[in-house]
C-alpha cells in the first residue's frame, strides 16, 4: 500500500481483513475445519469497495490476508475489480491474530492517508467477547505459533460467519490483543479513532462497548451471526462521497441503515440480520446502570428473587431474546422482562433499576447510548447490545472475569449467585 501523495481528506476508512480461514486440521479428534473459508468473500467485498474506491473525499485502505499464503496491503481504487484494479503490495502471509499487525496497519494508514476522521473495520469471523481457545483442538499439530490466546469455539453451518482468526498461525485477536493494538496505535499516531466497526458475528455486546470506549467514539456491530455477504461497502462509501462532511455519529447510523437495506429482500429462509450503532461516549452511563441493577439484586438477594430471575431466563414463548450463541442475550430485553416480573413484588428497587436500564437503551436522539438498531422480524425486541447471560455457567467464569465489564459492574458475581457458583461471592 503506497500513497502517491499524502493528501488530506475528510475520511480514511481502514478495513482489516483476516481472510486466512477454512483450513482442515488433523487433530486427536480427526479432521477438523474450525470455520468457513473467507478469502472469496474478501475478494467480493474488495470488488464492492472498488465500485467507489479512494477519492478526494475518502481513502479506503485494506490489509487482506488470504488462505493461499499471501497478504495484500491495498489502497482500493475505483474500477470495480477489487485487487486487480487497486494500488496494492504483496507480502508474505502475515499473522492477523498478532496485535502488532493490527497496530502497524492503523499507524501506516494514518501516516499515508491523513484525514479529519478515521474509521476502522475489523472483518472476519467473530465469536463475541468471551475469550475461550478456538485452536485448542489442534494443539497436537506441534505448531511453533504460540497458542496462549483464548476464544470460544463457534460452529458454522456454511451460511454465516461464526475476530481476526488466522488459521495458518492458529492465532486470533482476543480482548487483551485489541486493547494493546488500539492503545499502541493511539500512542504512536496521537489519533483517536472516530468509529470502530466489526463486520463479524456476535460482537455488539456491552462487554465489548466498554473495552472499546477508550479508543473510539462510535461502534457498529451485530448482536447475531452475520450473513456471509457482510456489510454493503459500496453504498457506505457512496454516502461518504455524497456527504464529505458526514459526522462519525451519522456514519455509524448510515452503516446500520445500509446494512438493513441490503438484506431487505425476501428470501426463502429468513437470514440472521441484526446491526447496531453504539455511542461509546454514553457507555459509561450504560455500565453505571448495569452496576445499579446488580447492586439492587445484591441487596435483596434471597431464594425468592433468585427464582424470579431464573424464571425470566427460562425458555418459552416470552423468553429473553437469545442469539445463535446461547450464552448471549439482549441486555435491554432481559432488563425489560425483569422489570415487569418484579414490578408488583417485594423487589421494587430491582424493578426500578431494571426499568432505568431499559429506558436508557431504548432512548433515541443524538446523545442516546444506542443510536440505531436494525433487525429482521425474528429479532423483535432487540435493543442493540447483548450481554453474557448463559443458560449454565460451566467453567468459563474465570475467563469472563478478565473483562472490564464484570470487574466494574459485579456481573460475574450476579452470575455466580444465580448458578450457585461458590467460587465467587458477593461481599456482605
Amino acid at each position: 500500500m503506497v500513497s502517491d501523495m499524502p493528501q488530506h481528506r475528510p475520511w480514511t476508512l481502514m478495513v482489516y481483513m483476516a481472510g486466512d480461514n477454512g483450513k482442515v486440521f488433523d487433530s486427536e479428534y480427526g479432521k477438523l475445519k474450525l470455520m468457513d473459508p473467507m478469502t472469496a468473500a474478501g475478494k467480493s467485498d474488495l470488488a464492492e469497495m472498488g465500485a467507489i474506491g479512494t477519492t478526494d473525499h475518502a481513502a479506503v485502505t485494506c490489509l487482506f490476508d488470504t488462505d493461499h499464503g499471501v497478504t495484500y496491503l491495498v489502497e482500493v481504487r475505483r474500477d470495480g475489480r477489487g485487487l486487480a484494479g487497486s494500488n496494492c503490495r504483496r507480502l508474505p502471509g502475515v499473522n492477523t491474530g498478532d496485535p502488532n499487525t493490527l497496530q502497524q496497519f492503523i499507524v501506516e494508514s494514518v501516516r499515508l492517508y491523513p484525514a479529519d476522521h478515521y474509521g476502522l473495520v475489523i472483518w472476519n469471523h467473530g465469536a463475541g467477547w468471551l475469550d475461550v481457545n478456538v485452536y485448542e483442538a489442534v494443539r497436537a499439530l506441534g505448531s511453533s505459533a504460540p497458542l496462549f490466546r483464548r476464544s470460544q469455539v463457534a460452529q458454522s453451518d456454511g451460511t454465516t460467519r461464526p475476530i481476526a482468526f488466522d488459521d495458518s498461525s492458529k492465532d486470533f485477536l482476543d480482548t487483551a490483543d485489541l486493547r494493546a493494538a488500539f492503545a499502541g496505535a493511539q500512542a504512536e499516531t496521537g489519533v483517536r479513532l472516530d468509529l470502530i466497526g466489526m463486520d463479524a458475528c456476535l460482537m455488539a455486546m456491552v462487554e465489548g462497548a466498554l473495552e472499546l470506549a477508550d479508543f473510539a467514539d462510535f461502534f457498529v456491530g451485530s448482536q447475531e451471526t452475520e450473513p456471509m455477504d457482510g456489510w454493503p461497502y459500496a453504498p457506505i462509501l457512496a454516502a461518504l462521497n455524497r456527504e464529505p462532511g458526514l459526522a462519525p455519529r451519522d456514519l455509524s447510523v448510515r452503516i446500520v441503515r445500509e446494512f438493513a437495506r441490503s438484506y431487505k429482500a425476501a428470501t426463502r429462509l429468513e437470514e440472521a440480520v441484526t446491526q447496531s450503532a453504539i455511542n461509546l461516549q454514553q457507555t459509561a452511563q450504560t455500565v453505571d446502570l448495569c452496576t445499579a441493577l446488580v447492586e439492587a439484586i445484591r441487596v435483596s438477594a434471597d431464594p425468592s428473587l433468585k427464582s424470579m430471575v431464573k424464571s425470566v431466563l427460562a425458555p418459552g414463548v416470552n423468553a429473553v431474546l437469545t442469539f445463535e450463541d446461547r450464552n448471549y442475550r439482549d441486555l435491554g430485553d432481559f432488563a425489560l422482562k425483569l422489570a415487569r416480573k418484579t414490578e408488583f413484588s417485594a423487589y421494587t428497587a430491582v424493578s426500578a433499576a431494571a426499568q432505568a436500564l431499559v429506558d436508557h437503551l431504548q432512548g433515541r436522539g443524538p446523545d442516546a447510548a444506542v443510536l440505531q438498531v436494525a433487525y429482521r422480524p425474528r429479532y423483535q425486541g432487540a435493543t442493540g447490545l447483548s450481554v453474557f447471560l448463559p443458560p449454565k455457567l460451566g467453567d468459563v467464569l474465570g475467563i469472563y472475569q478478565q473483562l472490564k465489564f464484570p470487574q466494574t459492574t459485579g456481573w460475574d458475581k450476579l452470575l455466580a449467585w444465580l448458578f450457585d457458583d461458590f467460587s465467587t461471592q458477593w461481599p456482605t
